[in-house]
């Protein structure tokens, strides 16, 4: 399994999730960071879906990306806009700056491709020795969803002269490890024709709020509160896909 987005995922992420579009992240991340007291750090930064807003809104932000594709989209979309973030080629699981950032940011529920308890809490480390003491993390998880198989499913995006199409199929779940994988294939075509195919495998990792609030404790996090659906002050509820949580470094 990887975390990685080839070409054509990159490509298909960008068309599908362009900058700024907002689930209510976008807003929800400007509004808990506005004030903040020094640089921010997104890992899993993607295209800039959500770094570049925040860079529009006044804030330091840096980020990283394990895809080397993913950002070279950012950074183009960066430099069109007149920005000029630090950007960094990492993962989660071993990208650390120590005690430089003010505040830690991961929406979307990227976390969930950090697949297994020990990785979660190398990741949540890495988080923790790269803040400063009192700093900030808040995190997006999403609410579990361990349903039946998945069907196939097609979708398609048009900007001339290609067509991009993306077919996903869940393909295992395995309830005690609370996983599910994703199989996709995406496909590139010019004048009815094919002409790149892509194959990814993606495996997501889902939580309770009771085993992330430990996995958070167990990192060396405190004062730690949930929200959910990017509303301020909503605690968790049965029709909430995604959680945020919040805490600090000691």
């Amino acid at each position: 399994m990887t975390w990685d987005y080839g070409t054509l995922a990159s490509e298909v992420y960008e068309l599908d999730k362009p900058i700024g579009h907002s689930f209510g992240d976008v807003e929800f991340y400007t509004r808990a960071l506005a004030g903040t007291d020094g640089p921010v750090l997104e890992p899993a930064v993607g295209t800039g879906r959500v770094l570049i807003p925040l860079l529009q809104a006044g804030l330091q932000v840096e980020g990283y990306d394990v895809s080397p594709h993913m950002l070279a989209i950012c950074r183009e979309h960066c430099a069109e806009r007149g920005l000029d973030p630090v950007l960094h080629e990492a993962s989660m699981t071993t990208f650390t700056a120590p005690g430089r950032y003010a505040a830690v940011v991961l929406p979307a529920g990227s976390f969930g491709l950090v697949t297994g308890r020990d990785a979660a809490l190398t990741a949540l480390g890495c988080f923790r020795d790269s803040l400063r003491a009192g700093g900030r993390l808040i995190l997006d998880v999403d609410a579990p969803s361990l349903t039946g198989p998945g069907r196939d499913r097609v979708r398609h995006w048009r900007r001339d002269p290609f067509l991009w199409t993306l077919q996903t199929m869940k393909i295992e779940q395995d309830r005690a490890a609370q996983q599910v994988t994703w199989f996709g294939r995406y496909e590139k075509w010019q004048d009815g024709g094919l002409i790149a195919t892509e194959l990814q495998l993606l495996r997501f990792q889902y939580w309770s709020l009771t085993e992330f609030t430990s996995l958070l404790t167990e990192a060396g996090f405190t004062g730690i509160e949930v929200t959910a659906s990017y509303q301020d002050s909503r605690p968790p509820g049965p029709d909430d896909a995604t959680w945020t949580f919040h805490a600090h470094r000691a």
